[in-house]
């Protein structure tokens, strides 16, 4: 059999593996199996590439990133254990590997002195990608051969055998079965981009349009000029991040245990904003031991149940039982850390017990400054209106501080961190929630991707709280300087110029302006030019819903969800194409994660799925896809 894998990033190399694994222990082997991947980057594709900036860093634990399989994940093929990163990081096979292979000393020594909790470098987690598949063709079976092409796909086909075609530049080749594993993609620019690119074109300005921070050429842009930056999401970090130590400033060490910011002099003024006006917030400390993650009290399959109408949950009662949730573990460890004359198991019993938690929150008697604010939480400033930019300087970076600190004390211990934890330990309960189509499509739509995914983005997807003690450091110099709610920019006068008009009125101007976002994957305007190829000849389209008895077109490649093969044109299952990871979302939640040991996670469970499917061998049964 002849197997073609789009993408050689994570996806790619663990369908690879668990093609290994299922020939080698579930198939009767009667015919030799031919692998070919295809990345113009290689083996760890794009996001993962060893010639980025090595200053860029993951956003995941070190000890929460494998690429191995173990006991807990359901599957039909073999267990396949070994390190995760952080085991594998400071291991002498690791700094042989490192060092043979021209790694550069800087990661090297992160990689001897990589923590269990700390952010490892994405050339590191590169590099353990492209140790994890040199070592798996040690195991190559014996009737199995397999080959990288880093060339970009173009073109796919169908023949009338069945056959897959692939085209890259400059060949063709023909598969039996083809897994497209695509991770991050460009997207075309939509009307305000592109008249914003125009503006820039015609008035001799720098426009960065959304793309990979690792991607971003920044050596244009000046020293102590101003640029304007839209996003303070994890791109935003990342670009400050380049624009301050990547060029040679420094972070050290106040007596208090804050930082502060010495600069080199050849950074420039950062003037940044976004809608909200907030950065995300920052990452707690992780204190979770290996597989451990929290259970709900109340989003549970009961819970929900019980609170359906008609067979569907209200997105407002979904939102309830998360709240409730995050409450309960917020005022637990509110009482432990404040409430030295109250028992936190106590509350626990009757908080969950109660038909009204809230009136067990008031018998506590806990002080108005120590409440769960839902509202408050999402908009921590949603009664600051007028105000000023120097003004708000203060009161962004009062809020800051307050919530890193909390960060700090770690994913099990801080009150506000651990609760918003939630939303990354529940993520499999809201996959099976989507899975299950719990929510109706008007609720889906309008509600979950259209404001959850956002605000779910904002409370648990942030950087690691260190990248927030530098970010407060940075303000507090003034080379970085956030702007009220209600970013707006425009072309004006040959610059760029940026406000908060619903704030105050006060304007900043620019040559460089900045957009720190990744594209969003989105197949009616992505420019990966073989997604953009299946469209045209009707081998994919875009997933539609029916709400409001309106189609609505979503963003996600339409796929069967039990076997992840391409629909097409015509709704009808193309059975030798594959398609995971980003493409999905909207019909998956979060298909950017990286795979997690000890929690069943879903992209192990999905790498096992296809392989076994394409193998034609049994695959493993309510497996939750990704």
């Amino acid at each position: 059999m002849e197997v073609g894998i789009i993408g050689a990033g994570p996806r790619g190399i663990l369908v690879t593996s668990q093609l290994f694994n299922q020939y080698k222990y579930n198939s009767d082997q009667s015919e030799p199996l031919s692998i070919t991947l295809f990345d113009p980057y290689g083996v760890g594709g794009r996001v993962w590439r060893s010639d980025q900036w090595e200053g860029l860093i993951m956003n995941t634990p070190a000890d929460q990133v494998t690429l191995f399989t173990d006991e807990s994940v359901n599957m039909t093929g073999q267990v396949f254990d070994g390190p995760c990163l952080f085991e594998w990081a400071p291991s002498h096979e690791a700094h042989e590997y490192l060092t043979t292979h021209g790694y550069s000393n800087q990661i090297i020594d992160a990689a001897d002195n990589l923590g269990s909790k700390d952010y490892a470098p994405r050339v590191l987690y590169g590099a353990y990608i492209q140790w994890f598949y040199d070592d798996l063709l040690k195991l190559e079976p014996e009737e199995v051969t397999t080959t990288v092409h880093p060339e970009q796909v173009t073109a796919l086909n169908t023949q009338p055998d069945g056959k897959v075609v692939l085209q890259t530049p400059d060949h063709s080749f023909t598969f039996d079965k083809v897994v497209m594993a695509l991770g991050q993609q460009d997207n075309y620019l939509n009307d305000s981009e592109q008249a914003l690119a125009q503006y820039a074109e015609d008035n001799h300005l720098r426009y960065l349009a959304p793309t990979h921070p690792g991607d971003a050429d920044l050596s244009g842009i000046p020293a102590g000029e101003d640029i304007i930056i839209r996003g303070l999401g994890l791109s935003f970090n990342d670009y400050i991040s380049e624009l301050t130590l990547g060029r040679g400033g420094q972070f050290m060490h106040n007596h208090d245990g804050s930082l502060s910011y010495q600069p080199s002099g050849r950074e420039p003024r950062i003037i940044a904003g976004s809608r909200r006006g907030i950065p995300y917030y920052p990452k707690a400390v992780s204190e979770k031991g290996y597989g451990e993650q929290a259970e709900p009290a109340f989003l549970t399959d009961a819970k929900m149940d019980a609170a359906s109408v008609n067979g569907k949950l209200p997105y407002a009662k979904f939102i309830d039982l998360l709240k409730l949730d995050m409450a309960l573990v917020y005022y637990s460890l509110m009482i432990d850390e404040r409430y030295p004359s109250k028992n936190a198991s106590q509350f626990k019993k009757d908080f969950i017990a109660a038909d009204d938690p809230e009136a067990v929150v008031n018998a506590f008697g806990f002080d108005e400054e120590d409440r769960f604010d839902w509202d408050y939480i999402l908009n921590p400033f949603k009664d600051v209106q007028a105000v000023s930019t120097q003004n708000y300087q203060s009161i962004i970076l009062n809020w800051l501080d307050n919530v890193t600190v909390d960060a700090n004390k770690g994913s099990k211990t801080g009150p506000l961190g651990s609760s918003l934890e939630l939303l990354r330990d529940f993520r499999t309960q809201i996959r099976q929630m989507i899975a299950k189509e719990r929510l109706s499509n008007v609720d889906y739509i309008n509600d979950f991707l259209g404001k959850f995914d956002s605000d779910n983005n904002f409370l648990s997807i942030g950087a690691p709280a260190l990248r927030s003690e530098q970010l407060s450091a940075l303000i507090r110099s003034g080379i970085v300087v956030i702007l009220a709610p209600g970013m707006e920019v425009k072309g004006e006068n040959g610059w760029f110029v940026t406000a908060a008009p619903k704030r105050n009125t006060d304007k900043f101007k620019s040559s460089t302006l900045l957009e720190a976002r990744v594209p969003k994957p989105d197949l009616d305007i992505s420019a990966n030019p073989v997604l953009e190829n299946l469209v045209e000849n009707g081998r994919a389209r875009t997933r539609i819903l029916q709400a409001d008895q309106k189609e609505v077109r979503m963003a996600s490649v339409d796929v069967d969800p039990t076997t992840d093969q391409l629909l097409n044109k015509a709704g009808n299952i193309e059975n030798a194409i594959y398609i995971w990871g980003l493409s999905l979302e909207g019909l998956r939640y979060i298909t950017s994660a990286s795979p997690r040991p000890g929690v069943n996670d879903p992209a192990l469970q999905t790498a096992d799925k296809i392989a076994a499917d394409v193998l034609n061998v049994p695959s493993a049964k309510n497996v939750q896809m990704n």
